[in-house]
């Protein structure tokens, strides 16, 4: 009698790396796509549009690891954070020839986004693998 391979929801293969990673580039490319909208923005939204049809049609990325763009999208708003690090209020910064000032916000609500949006990352790809 020969043996049965019975297949189990925990048995499909896992996703490769490099799987994550593309998403996550695609999650990158729209955050700051939209956080520079009226600068270089539509081009990165057009690019990562692309990565994404691409990522639709490729059967090596219609898993679970999509999971990985909102971790790319918190890269918009931790860079946002950053650079409203002195904030909220004005900042100004001297040079050897010239002071400039700028309002900036306040950092905090960028950070949080950008830990909810790791922490919904971390949570989709640990429900996905179960």
């Amino acid at each position: 009698m020969k043996a049965e391979h019975i297949s189990s929801p925990n048995s499909r293969p896992r996703p490769a790396l490099w799987a994550f990673a593309w998403w996550a580039v695609v999650g990158v490319l729209f955050g700051l796509g939209f956080a520079s909208i009226l600068t270089i923005g539509l081009v990165l939204l057009l690019v990562g549009c692309v990565l994404a049809v691409a990522g639709i049609l490729l059967r090596a990325l219609r898993n679970h690891s999509a999971a990985a763009v909102p971790g790319g999208l918190s890269v918009a708003a931790l860079y946002l954070a950053w650079l409203n690090r002195g904030g909220p209020g004005r900042v100004c910064e001297t040079t050897d020839t010239d002071t400039s000032c700028i309002e900036a916000w306040s950092p905090w609500p960028f950070l949080i986004v950008a830990i909810l949006l790791i922490a919904a990352t971390v949570f989709l790809v640990r429900r996905a693998r179960r």
